[in-house]
């Protein structure tokens, strides 16, 4: 989130009402705001949706949220029943020669990597927040490491290469300050930790209930949808008129408070007036497109199922497939007959292959089938397939985003009472967007 609250006025218009403008109406109507919501589509909830089908349900955006406490309480505020990863279900694997595997390094790799790690030091002609991952990784880690845990791990959040992000936007904490090695900054970050907590503001001292509350993956246990069904509907009965859909803003609200939450392109049509520089920079803002596919496949057809949260595959193995999350092993619910059917998602496409988003429904299924059959032993081909396509799914944590949000925090929103917010604005994660929303 990028900009601040006017407290001094109690009026605030929110543009867009996916997610992130969900969840700042729910948290200003909460503490006293006079909220109008205006919402371009009929239904609320932007890429987040779950479809009911004869065999179970899929996701079309998040499938799961890593539960803080400030989650888990927001979850039971407005009544959203949460599941645990079942407990037998816990393992994550990475591909490597075709194969899963828990840890994919081998030894020699793993002893390089350490080396690498407490003895290289920080380039001193380089930014350390403005070097793209893949340098960052290469340097300190070596390139086993860049080529079997960090871009596995990247392209499956982000959908995107680690040479088109950067540290600082990405993964800030892992910016090696000049003259340091990895090991070394993570040995002061660790040794400033204890400081950082005690200056802390006294707003996000966890309470005796929070401080039991543990931290953990879960997720609705009816759905996503049911999060975006449950904020709607406590929007709508407590907004009224002033929760408009089918309203598109063609133009900047005269509100005291304004809160951007469409998409960066989106935002920056609506700012060209108001800041033609952070119009400029919203509108370079690239995005990575994706196509997921939840595969509804019969027991019968696999010699045994892999218990786990999902598999990535890098860039290396040669797959068409990013990753495939294990739904129903990981959560209850998730197909309606757990004794004959589970239920996989595939991720395909990425900045690296957005061919996929053109393929036909035939092709698709066609790969989805040979990736099930390859890397998880399906013999059959699945039983159900649900195909979402995303043109632009997640913004891409580079160079350019960083410039925007330079762009914003100088421009724009350096006033109070001019907000941006969505997964462009530093909480690409649902959980990021539950805590930033909460600290309004």
């Amino acid at each position: 989130m990028i900009g601040s609250v006017d407290h001094n006025h109690k009026e605030v218009t929110i543009v867009g009402a996916g997610i992130a403008g969900l969840l700042a109406a729910y948290q200003l109507d909460k503490k006293g705001y006079q909220v109008t919501l205006l919402e371009a589509a009929s239904k609320a909830g932007g890429l987040i949706r779950t479809d009911q089908s004869t065999y179970g349900i899929s996701e079309s955006g998040a499938h799961s949220v890593l539960a803080t406490a400030t989650v888990q309480t927001f979850a039971e505020e407005i009544g959203l029943d949460l599941s645990a990863i079942r407990g037998n279900s816990k393992s994550r694997y990475i591909l490597r020669d075709g194969k899963l595997s828990r840890f994919p390094l081998k030894v020699g790799e793993l002893l390089a990597a350490l080396i690498r790690g407490y003895f290289v030091l920080a380039d001193a002609d380089t930014s350390p927040a403005r070097l793209s991952l893949e340098r960052w990784t290469a340097r300190y880690l070596g390139k086993s490491v860049l080529q079997y845990l960090l871009t596995p791990f990247v392209r499956g959040i982000y959908g995107a290469e680690p040479k088109d992000l950067s540290v600082g936007a990405a993964f800030p904490m892992l910016a090696v300050p000049r003259g340091h090695s990895f090991f070394s900054h993570l040995f002061s970050r660790a040794i400033r930790a204890p400081f950082r907590k005690k200056t802390a503001s006294k707003d996000l001292v966890a309470s005796d209930k929070n401080k039991k509350m543990k931290k953990a993956m879960m997720a609705p246990t009816d759905g996503m949808g049911d999060l975006i069904a449950k904020l709607e509907q406590r929007l709508t009965e407590r907004l009224g008129s002033r929760f408009k859909r089918n309203h598109i803003a063609t133009e900047l609200p005269s509100s005291p408070n304004v809160i951007l939450a469409v998409p960066a392109y989106e935002a920056a049509k609506l700012l060209r007036e108001a800041d033609p520089q952070l119009s400029t920079a919203l509108s370079a803002t690239p995005y990575s497109p994706m196509v997921s596919v939840t595969a509804f496949v019969e027991k019968d057809s696999m010699p045994r199922e892999i218990r786990g949260v999902g598999v990535l595959a890098p860039a290396v193995e040669g797959r068409d497939a990013l990753g495939i999350l294990f739904n129903s092993s990981s959560f209850p619910k998730r197909v309606l007959d757990e004794e004959k059917f589970t239920s996989y998602t595939v991720m395909m496409g990425g900045s690296a292959h957005p061919e996929w988003l053109e393929a036909s429904d035939d092709r698709i299924r066609d790969i989805v089938t040979q990736e099930l059959r390859d890397l998880l032993q399906v013999r059959k081909a699945p039983a159900h397939l649900v195909i979402h396509r995303w043109k632009r799914a997640i913004p891409q944590y580079g160079p350019a985003l960083q410039d925007c949000w330079e762009a914003a925090r100088e421009g724009w929103c350096a006033r109070p009472g001019r907000i941006l917010f969505g997964n462009y604005t530093g909480q690409v994660s649902l959980r990021g967007m539950i805590e930033a929303a909460s600290a309004l």
